[in-house]
């Protein structure tokens, strides 16, 4: 990788963020007596929105958890049908408030290879409900190299409906800096196909829709903090969204291959 790429993937107000909460909440070497985990693996991404355009990814991941929290990075390289190939950063920490309560932080950097330079910042509480389910509430701010930037706010709910399935299901309502909003709804899953595999899925629908978690994030812990590593929602479908008040939709699909 040049020099100049990993200067500005590690030196971008995501990494900065992300190394912060990672060092607190890093968890220590798992054991079978603190009862910590610790995954690495390889996967695949297709995603779909607006006007065909589509977005395909591969990354590598590690993902762990102990006591004091989970940490999931990642590095991306994708290939988008307007934007072009390019590379991305991903990082998503978790760090244990008090017994029931986590502060997630998630963020995502990507560059294109011809000059595209995003990222994404999401951040806020999540509360463990009975029966493992979890309700999220999160602040996003998506910005790139032309002069739009998007805020929006949600709530995201992750439910385990066995114990190889998990559902998610969330709303949120943003606003670009141009002043047109949006107002979308999201439902997902994932799904341990088996010991060392994992299906992700994503669908976003809504008036301007734009990705608004780069991963299936509710939660926390092995196999809910692995991105998916689409990037609508940047440059030209970002100004394709101030402008476009139709319902859409995006669909995102994931693999993941753990290597315990």
């Amino acid at each position: 990788m040049p020099r100049r790429v990993a200067q500005e993937l590690l030196g971008g107000p995501i990494a900065l963020v992300a190394g912060v909460i990672a060092l607190a909440a890093c968890p220590a070497p798992a054991t079978a007596d603190d009862g910590g985990a610790f995954f690495a693996g390889v996967g695949i991404d297709y995603q779909t929105g607006p006007k065909s355009q589509s977005c395909r990814g591969g990354l590598l991941f590690a993902s762990a958890e102990a006591a004091p929290g989970d940490l999931t990075v990642a590095a991306i390289r994708y290939e988008d049908s307007l934007l072009g190939p390019g590379i991305g950063g991903f990082a998503n920490a978790g760090m244990t408030l008090a017994a029931t309560l986590r502060l997630r932080v998630i963020g995502l950097r990507t560059l294109g290879d011809h000059g595209i330079d995003t990222w994404r910042l999401r951040a806020g509480p999540e509360l463990k409900l009975a029966g493992g389910s979890t309700l999220g509430a999160y602040y996003l701010r998506l910005h790139d190299d032309s002069p739009a930037r998007f805020d929006a706010a949600g709530l995201e709910l992750s439910v385990p409906l066995s114990s190889e399935f998990s559902a998610q299901a969330g709303s949120s309502y943003g606003r670009w800096s141009s002043r047109e909003t949006t107002a979308q709804g999201t439902v997902g899953g994932t799904l341990r196909a088996g010991a060392r595999l994992l299906l992700l899925c994503e669908i976003d629908v809504g008036r301007n829709v734009t990705t608004t978690s780069p991963s299936s994030s509710s939660g926390g812990g092995i196999g809910s903090g692995l991105p998916l590593a689409g990037v609508l929602g940047t440059k030209e479908s970002s100004a394709q969204s101030q402008t476009d008040r139709r319902i859409t939709s995006t669909a995102q699909l994931g693999v993941r291959f753990l290597i315990p």
